[in-house]
């Protein structure tokens, strides 16, 4: 681009790489002023006519106005492949629990660990973490394991493995803490589905919060959380025996933790270390949690 006028050009800016005053020159074409770009001791060089000087000056000012005020863009989404071991473990937990409760160990495994609303609100709060690693039959746990391995892997890619776990048995615990005290005392529950469904609010809010787009406002900002109530819909509220409140609780929490983890999680250590720490408090919490039923039962 060439500058064409008769009067002595006009330096509008002078950056330190080409990069940045090309782009600025493509501000400038775009307004339809000519420009031309020219090196010297200072870094690159950005000259209009003196007859467009003061619209250019205009422009760029608008540019940079908008440029401030564009959120900053989402770090990318990296694979963590230590999500597939978390994810077999998380399988490994389920159906040593689950091979628990058929056999005759003269301990009633469902009773002795069920999310029981009544006892809940007593002070047995283990109980909110022993009813996920525990299901009813065959179908119940094949269901919750498909469902673990993929909202697992999935939200391992964007927090890490050991943080997405952690981060899924606590949106499990809060879900069923709530859930409990918005039931009758006999209400009793167990599974993981509770967890899940708060793993699946979490990806919905983490997304909701980190998506960069191309629009300020509207409800298409909305467009991750808004699939992920869809898909707790439809996967939610099926079955004569499918706790709704415990997994609209758990989504509540787990998408109201996705948030947050998308606006702040930056500060919280990201490591391998840091991770396996994540993985093994997760395991150390479901572990505490049986001793503690355990130990209150005999």
């Amino acid at each position: 681009m060439l500058v064409s006028g008769t009067e002595e050009p006009v330096l509008l800016r002078r950056t330190q790489r080409r990069r940045d005053a090309e782009q600025l020159a493509l501000v400038l074409a775009a307004a339809g002023i000519a420009c031309g770009l020219a090196a010297d001791s200072g870094g690159i060089a950005l000259y209009v006519d003196a007859a467009d000087a003061p619209r250019a000056f205009d422009e760029l000012e608008a540019y940079e106005r908008e440029s401030a005020l564009a959120p900053p863009a989402a770090p990318a989404i990296v694979i963590d492949h230590g999500g597939v071991g978390a994810a077999i473990v998380f399988g490994a937990i389920l159906l040593f629990f689950f091979g628990l409760q058929q056999r005759d160990w003269r301990t009633d495994w469902s009773a002795l660990g069920a999310a029981e609303a009544g006892l809940i609100q007593g002070g047995q709060w283990w109980r909110t973490i022993t009813a996920l690693t525990l299901h009813v039959d065959h179908a119940h746990l094949l269901g919750n394991l498909a469902a673990g391995l993929v909202f697992g892997l999935l939200l391992a890619q964007l927090l890490g493995a050991g943080l997405a776990w952690l981060a899924i048995v606590l949106t499990g615990t809060l879900g069923n803490a709530l859930s409990a005290w918005l039931q009758t005392p006999v209400h009793a529950a167990i599974g993981a589905s509770t967890a899940l469904f708060g793993a699946l609010g979490i990806v919905a809010g983490f997304l909701r919060q980190r998506r960069v787009v191309p629009w300020r406002g509207g409800i298409r900002r909305w467009a991750p959380l808004s699939a992920g109530i869809l898909l707790l819909v439809f996967l939610g509220f099926g079955g004569e025996r499918t706790d709704v409140g415990a997994h609209v609780a758990g989504f509540a929490i787990g998408g109201m933790s996705g948030l947050a983890l998308g606006r702040w999680g930056h500060h919280i250590p990201q490591g391998r270390r840091a991770q396996w720490l994540y993985g093994l408090a997760t395991v150390g919490l479901l572990a505490g949690a049986w001793l503690l039923a355990l130990t209150h039962a005999y």
